[in-house]
């Protein structure tokens, strides 16, 4: 079992009685058939027994869940949240194992209280402080605009406690190439954006872990590759125009411009490195529409906490532009083509959803991959069984088998017919705690009338 394993497995509160799910129809995330009319049994936060009859361990509480489908709980593989109150939100949507994406000393804090009980929250893996250049864009960022500084990041996210490093976009080309380096000396991986200065190809054979939001994609497929990227790399890191001039022009003259020789080439290369992919659909979708009727997060404002709500309360100010938005909604769509396109090149994919909303815009995550071109299954894996490949625990994670963790879903309607029945959840198995449907609503309780 490695380290990580190890660690997920503890961070779980002392489980219940054992317990037996009856009559339950199990989802096999790996791609083998459903398993209808099946007992599900869990002790000592554990799937003991996945059959029609199996032994229960005395004073098991037998549950009947006929009708039920059961599923492995959901991981959101792409999160930034800092308020604890919001962390039982995750649970009451299914999520039970997040990955924080730039660390704060409070989310280490959160993994210690976990691992001794304390706290009721999924299990968490927690990235570095965000490693970025000598001007860094967010708060809280290790600035490391040389190659000396990049290996001391390595070194200090290491002793800070991180599960592995995140780097962002005006990180140096240098710096970025000695991070990879000294992280692969120290054996640990690094993942997050692909900076101005680097190429998603070159940051695939670097063995970055994970690409986020789809960056550097649409730049390297691009005919226009070579002179759209050069107005990138020439971008002034303390010029925050500029920087928003790639993201609002450079980036969708890059995705109108697409070569597919180019694509299929890059898409070969992360295939071959084993490049993951998070794309974030639901806050690359919140962007396109901003500023509109349609905006798709304003029902989930009151769930944000109030440190984060800003950034999408004020949608109508920074989104209206006409233009812009008919320029976004473009770049959605390409958005879209390019995820359906990885899937079906073979490149492995991770449901993240970047949009602070914890726990309810996952299902919106889940939809937008089928919509993108995913099946119901390959969206679903995307937030089970995938996590677990990509953080190697699948000893432990990612399925409902004997002898892993129980943490588990039961849904009201087949995931695989319909991805959102993921939302009917009727109750929630957690390190071996089920919550029913009145337990999981009361921890969504709460937040409507809370002032930012």
């Amino acid at each position: 079992m490695n380290s990580l394993q190890q660690s997920l497995l503890s961070q779980s509160g002392a489980p219940d009685a054992p317990l037996a799910l009856t009559g339950v129809t199990v989802v096999d995330t790996t791609g083998g058939p459903s398993l209808p009319d099946t007992t599900v049994v869990v002790a000592d936060g554990l799937i003991t027994a996945v059959g029609t009859r199996p032994p229960l361990p005395p004073g098991t509480r037998v549950v009947d869940a006929r009708g039920a489908h059961v599923i492995p709980g959901l991981w959101d593989m792409h999160v930034h949240v800092f308020d604890e109150s919001r962390l039982p939100l995750f649970l009451a949507n299914g999520v039970t194992g997040i990955r924080h994406m730039g660390a704060a000393p409070v989310h280490t804090e959160w993994r210690d209280r976990l691992t001794r009980g304390e706290l009721l929250a999924p299990r968490t893996v927690v990235a570095s402080r965000i490693i970025d250049g000598p001007n860094p864009m967010r708060p809280n960022s290790i600035a490391a605009g040389t190659e000396r500084e990049a290996r001391e990041a390595v070194r200090t996210s290491v002793d800070e406690g991180a599960d592995f490093l995140k780097v962002y976009s005006l990180l140096p080309r240098d710096a970025y190439f000695a991070l990879a380096d000294e992280a692969a000396k120290l054996g640990i991986t690094f993942a997050g954006h692909v900076p101005f200065g680097v190429t998603a190809a070159e940051a695939a054979s670097a063995g970055q872990r994970s690409i986020e939001h789809l960056e550097g994609i649409f730049l390297d497929t691009s005919a226009r590759a070579a002179e759209l990227r050069g107005e990138v790399a020439a971008v002034d890191g303390t010029d925050m125009a500029a920087i928003f001039r790639v993201f609002s022009e450079v980036l969708p003259a890059a995705a109108a411009s697409t070569d597919p020789a180019r694509a299929a080439a890059l898409y070969e290369t992360f295939t071959g490195n084993e490049t993951w992919h998070v794309p974030t659909l639901a806050a690359l979708q919140a962007m396109a529409f901003a500023g509109g009727d349609d905006f798709p997060l304003e029902g989930y404002l009151p769930y944000i906490e109030p440190g984060l709500r800003d950034a999408w309360t004020s949608h109508r100010a920074w989104g209206g532009d006409p233009q812009r938005r008919a320029r976004n909604r473009d770049l959605f769509d390409r958005q879209l083509q390019v995820t359906g396109d990885l899937d079906e090149a073979g490149v492995d994919l991770l449901a993240g959803t970047d949009t602070f909303v914890p726990g309810f815009s996952l299902h919106d995550e889940l939809e937008l991959l089928v919509r993108a071109g995913l099946t119901p299954l390959a969206a679903l894996r995307a937030a089970t069984w995938n996590p677990a490949r990509f953080l190697g625990v699948t000893g432990a994670f990612g399925s409902v088998e004997a002898g892993k963790a129980a943490d588990l879903l039961l849904l009201d309607g087949d995931p695989l017919r319909e991805i959102g029945n993921t939302r009917r959840i009727r109750a929630l198995v957690h390190g071996g705690r089920l919550f029913d449907r009145a337990e999981l609503d009361g921890m969504a309780s709460g937040f409507g009338d809370e002032q930012a």
